[in-house]
């Protein structure tokens, strides 16, 4: 896991600068305490915490065999991903649909980043194949699941992959094009539709940088 301090600037004045204090501190323990939600924005570089919020540990937890199996260094580790799947597409919507999406976020990030690190070893086709057998998952839930709500926080894991921060994301960016893109079939609303299409577009353009 790469880990990555995030500073924060200090404004001069003492009194902005209290005051900024307490509004972030208030928004970060609100965010703390709404898991329904895609919660690896902004983590930067690596996928383990964000700020305060220990996805990793909490997501641990709860999927610990699942867990077991992407941290585990050996690539024959099959993933069994029902749990995950039949929990992203429960209905009604509730935490579990996003824990399960939050956890396939971070075995995503580990595993891609795991055959980037490995290209031409042993084991870059098997952690290859894995990332992408759980990109399938929300692709497929997306389609399953008429919830705006989950369809936005799924958008929000495509979108972040589209920044090309996370660490080997934009370097296999042009696997994910048409993959988003066909999202644009199981979607009607115009505000979702052009998400799509930005962050189709924005993959494009980080796999014609490489």
């Amino acid at each position: 896991m790469v880990k990555r301090k995030r500073q924060l600037q200090r404004p001069s004045q003492p009194g902005r600068r209290w005051a900024w204090l307490s509004l972030l501190l208030i928004l970060g323990c609100t965010a703390s305490a709404d898991p329904a939600r895609y919660r690896l924005a902004g983590s930067g570089s690596q996928w383990e915490t964000v700020g305060e919020d220990r996805i990793l540990e909490d997501l641990r937890q709860r999927y610990p065999a699942f867990f077991e199996a992407v941290l585990e260094q050996s690539a024959d580790h099959r993933l069994d991903l029902r749990p995950l799947r039949d929990d992203l597409e429960l209905e009604p919507v509730d935490r579990h649909n996003y824990d399960a999406l939050n956890a396939i976020a971070i075995a995503y990030f580990e595993l891609n980043a795991r055959a980037e690190s490995d290209r031409g070893g042993s084991s870059y086709l098997a952690n290859s194949f894995r990332s992408a057998k759980l990109v399938a998952v929300p692709w497929r839930a997306y389609g399953e699941v008429e919830s705006g709500p989950l369809r936005d926080a799924i958008l929000d894991f495509f979108e972040d992959i589209a920044l090309g921060e996370k660490q080997s994301s934009a370097t296999t960016a042009s696997r994910l094009v048409r993959i988003v893109s066909s999202l644009e079939k199981k979607e009607s609303d115009p505000n979702r539709l052009g998400r799509i299409h930005a962050i189709t577009e924005t993959l494009q353009r980080l796999s014609g940088d490489r």
